[in-house]
């Protein structure tokens, strides 16, 4: 039997770099200044992902009681955003098609962001890639000067009128009337989620792969899929289809407990807050300060990933900004990758426990390349980057795993100093502002 085509065409997506990655909510954000900001961008890897951004450009389009407008509070919350250590995620919707597509096995980047797929370049015996800065991380840079685009506002508006417009109800039928009315409501979250899990691995397979496709809004696929899947000799749709049955145990779930009072004073934007439970296979630590998220993300993380409440995250980086505020000042100025390349030896610290718990060898690797040395040739590092780049002797490669490729170049906006912190020594700023100019 010859192999089904897959509705769409291939997008190619790459796991990015590992250990603390974290995924953060705008309320997790919102309560940190820009010093804490700074220390978050540099202690933590962080999945930015589509919501987030999707959720400050609704900001624009609220009735706020401040002195502030809502492009000045947007502005704030932009310029506190991770950018050194950051990467927008992939929308879920196209890491859903990816893996029924059979381009994409969320197996292999379990906790690591997943970065839509750059130029492939090769020179000589030398393979990589190159990213370019996403739409979404260009707009954050200019939202943090302020800047924001009419198409934008129109984005932003349109949201909030198709939030508006969910129709919970509606949604609770479909599911209940498909899986039938013999459910028992459940008695706790915790047997709601348990609940999902019997539908999900219980109900008949190609029922339930059609229903879910149906469901998560991708009926298109369901010919491609089903066809697949019988190829492969119907194999369990949990092991087959690990991401579709994350999503489909998510919205199962909600639609169990919505009708019951385990969830009070539901609100239209539980659905975002839902949707960030999406991207939870992406990160090895999940934050917010938002009670729906405090009572859920934790039923849907897996042992080897952590849930940590905004405030004690940011007590957290509270406690390390006075750590290093204390510091002499020839000490500060040597920049956050001088004096703090590494967290605190102090299981005290959040920050120390989550790198003992995700990089447990980081005491003894050795340390990053010193810009700040006089011996560090930054010329000759330029141009061997550009050399394999830029070289018209650069020709394309099929290699996709990121792990088997020599180097990876990513270009972005950063910017050298987020309040009082810098990652850099100030003579280092000053050598590259005077390159800039």
């Amino acid at each position: 039997m010859p192999s089904p085509q897959p509705p769409w065409p291939e997008d190619t997506v790459y796991a990015s770099g590992g250990g603390t990655s974290l995924v953060f909510d705008k309320s997790a954000l919102e309560s940190l200044n820009i010093h804490e900001a700074a220390l978050l961008d540099h202690f933590y890897r962080c999945t930015i992902t589509p919501l987030f951004y999707v959720e400050c450009l609704a900001d624009l389009e609220k009735s706020i009681r401040s002195k502030s407008t809502p492009e000045q509070l947007v502005g704030s919350l932009a310029a506190r955003t991770p950018e050194w250590n950051s990467a927008a995620n992939v929308h879920h919707m196209n890491v859903l098609k990816g893996e029924l597509s059979r381009t994409f096995d969320i197996r292999k980047v379990i906790c690591r962001p997943v970065v839509p797929g750059g130029e492939l370049l090769q020179l000589g015996e030398q393979k990589g890639v190159i990213f370019r800065s996403a739409p979404e991380e260009e707009a954050q840079a200019r939202w943090s000067q302020g800047d924001f685009l009419d198409i934008e506002r129109q984005f932003a508006k349109r949201w909030r009128n198709d939030l508006n417009a969910i129709d919970f109800s509606a949604m609770i039928k479909k599911v209940m009337t498909a899986i039938g009315g013999n459910w028992r409501r459940p008695k706790s979250l915790e047997d709601a989620k348990q609940m999902a899990d019997i539908i999900i691995d219980y109900m008949d397979p190609e029922w339930l792969i059609r229903f879910g496709l149906d469901l998560l809004r991708v009926p298109e696929a369901t010919e491609f899929v089903v066809e697949e899947w019988i190829c492969r000799r119907r194999p369990p749709v949990r092991e087959h289809l690990p991401y579709f049955t994350f999503m489909l145990s998510i919205n199962l779930f909600f639609c169990l407990v919505l009708p019951t009072q385990l969830l009070r004073n539901v609100k239209p934007s539980h659905q975002i807050d839902l949707a960030y439970l999406y991207y939870l296979p992406f990160c090895a630590i999940f934050t917010s300060r938002d009670n729906f998220h405090v009572q859920i993300v934790p039923l849907f993380l897996s042992s080897d990933q952590t849930f940590v409440h905004g405030d004690e995250l940011k007590a957290d980086l509270k406690k390390l900004n006075d750590l290093y505020s204390a510091l002499p000042d020839e000490v500060q100025r040597t920049g956050l990758n001088g004096f703090a390349r590494r967290p605190p030896d102090d299981e005290a610290f959040f920050v120390t426990r989550m790198w003992d718990k995700y990089m447990p060898g980081w005491r003894s690797m050795p340390p990053p390349a010193d810009v700040d040395d006089p011996k560090y040739d930054h010329k000759s590092v330029v141009e061997a980057l550009r050399k394999l780049t830029e070289s018209p002797d650069a020709v394309p490669h099929s290699e996709t795993d990121i792990d088997k490729l020599s180097y990876v170049k990513r270009e972005r906006y950063i910017r050298l100093r987020k309040g009082k912190w810098g990652e850099f020594s100030e003579e280092t700023e000053r050598r590259i502002r005077d390159k800039a100019e």
